[in-house]
């Protein structure tokens, strides 16, 4: 046969037993479910898609049994004791997610309602198991792809008992990476969606309470992540997260890998910048290293650019890396200014590389008040001997000029580097960019001592000390 039975027990058609296609005997019932009354005590009223799988509105919990058809590519589930609605007899939903290109909905005979997810084999996820849960409060069926993939005994679909115990949301935490973690007593799922005139991104809890002892983060002023409230909406609990400008709330890209069903997490991360019908390098998701203070976003936000990364390494002399001593830099820099009480971003927090376009857009999008890039110097062979700092402000802005100057002469006077004076430019992120933007070269790596220097976490410290001082100077005298 075509297909290998895969359920909890066997149901067997003539059809299956002359070995018919799912697609031909889909088509051959059409006529007659049109009819025939159907019998089914459970009723299938809707279904849809849902950032972790499909849910249905269903009656009931319902009987499952699964088969896998291998040419084409098949998962079947035919719900025992089951009626679908007229407008759902025949329909087919787009998912193109977890394996899946669609979803198609029948009356497969009278007391069997099927579900045919038309799978993609190249994508390793169409091997992946299902499991659903039946929530009796809410009368919802969820089918959700676990972790696990199907070997030589795919694993078919577990219908648990109902639940019918709310599950109750405990706490709120940021894991390590960034993400936001919603944590409740008892395996839960979600639906998620982006309420436009709000500015929030809900997840609704179905089937669950608000603890009384919740447990929720301290949202410091750097924190991208405006607020969060929770809201008990009849017997479910929705959480609205409402992100700065220029971030988002979304799932992680691969949300079926949960590392537990009692928890959600959603990733709070920069947009993405757009360019005609591409998608540029997105800015570095990575969390923001923990600040020295709590900053303030009213005295100031400042945008910091470390600048080349990943494959592009920038200047390279005397066994140092551009990429590799101006991030170090940069993060003394966001220390510095944060136990000053200003809020701080950064272009990336790790070794990553990233277009110039974006730099400039994740600025405009956090309406920077200062933009710092951190670079280092380079010259041709026969220059070993030329060493100094350059502070560059874009050629048309007397603002950025202004800037640089306070920044230059607390560099020089800090570190004792040469004086190559403040310069005027047009560097993509100094000329592309709205705020007062400057571009520092700390150093020449094509300088044997001013290598050692920039590699040297002390002197990277006096150099982020002295950038700090020189912006600070500069936000209190313009009075922002």
């Amino acid at each position: 046969m075509r297909y290998r039975q895969l359920a909890v027990g066997i149901l067997i058609s003539l059809a299956t037993s002359y070995g018919i296609s799912i697609n031909d005997r889909l088509q051959a019932q059409t006529t007659n479910i049109r009819q025939v009354q159907t019998s089914g005590s459970i009723i299938v009223n809707g279904i849809r898609a849902t950032p972790t799988g499909l849910m249905l509105s269903v009656s009931g919990n319902p009987q499952i049994q699964t088969q896998r058809e291998v040419n084409p590519d098949r998962l079947i589930l035919d719900l025992q004791d089951t009626s679908v609605v007229k407008n759902l007899h025949q329909a087919s939903l787009p998912i193109n997610r977890f394996g899946i290109k669609q979803v198609r909905v029948a009356q497969y005979n009278p007391a069997i309602a099927r579900l045919v997810f038309d799978l993609d084999s190249s994508n390793p996820d169409s091997k992946i198991a299902w499991n659903s849960q039946y929530i009796a409060a809410t009368r919802t069926l969820i089918l959700t792809p676990s972790n696990q993939t199907q070997t030589s005994q795919p694993i078919p679909i577990n219908t648990p008992n109902p639940i019918t115990t709310p599950a109750v949301v405990e706490r709120l935490s940021f894991s390590s990476n960034g993400r936001l973690l919603i944590a409740a007593s008892q395996p839960v799922g979600y639906q998620a969606r982006i309420d436009a005139a709000a500015g929030t991104y809900n997840v609704l809890i179905p089937n669950a309470t608000i603890s009384p002892n919740l447990q929720r983060p301290t949202l410091a002023a750097n924190n991208p992540i405006e607020r969060i409230r929770l809201s008990q909406v009849g017997n479910s609990v929705e959480v609205a997260v409402k992100a700065i400008a220029g971030w988002q709330v979304r799932e992680p890209q691969r949300p079926i890998n949960r590392a537990s069903t009692q928890q959600i997490e959603l990733q709070v991360s920069l947009n993405r910048v757009a360019s005609g019908n591409q998608t540029t390098t997105p800015i570095n998701n990575s969390t923001i290293p923990a600040p020295q203070n709590v900053g303030d976003r009213r005295r100031g936000l400042i945008f910091i650019d470390a600048g080349h990364g990943g494959n592009d390494p920038g200047a390279v002399a005397n066994g140092i890396q551009e990429k590799d001593v101006v991030l170090p830099i940069s993060l003394k820099l966001g220390q510095a200014l944060q136990s000053m009480g200003y809020t701080v971003y950064y272009t990336r927090t790790n070794d990553v590389e990233i277009d110039l376009e974006p730099r400039v857009a994740a600025a405009e999008r956090v309406n920077a008040d200062v933009f710092v890039s951190i670079h280092a110097n380079s010259l041709a062979p026969g220059n070993s001997g030329i060493s100094g700092v350059e502070t560059y402000h874009s050629r048309t802005s007397t603002v950025g000029r202004e800037l640089a100057s306070y920044v230059h002469s607390q560099v020089i006077s800090g570190t004792g580097a040469s004086d190559r004076s403040v310069r005027g430019a047009g560097f993509y992120v100094i000329a592309k960019t709205s705020m007062p933007a400057i571009l520092v070269e700390t150093g020449f790596v094509t300088n044997p001592t001013e290598a050692r220097n920039l590699d040297n976490p002390s002197y990277q410290k006096l150099m982020a000390d002295a950038i700090a001082r020189g912006v600070d100077q500069f936000m209190k005298v313009r009075g922002r």
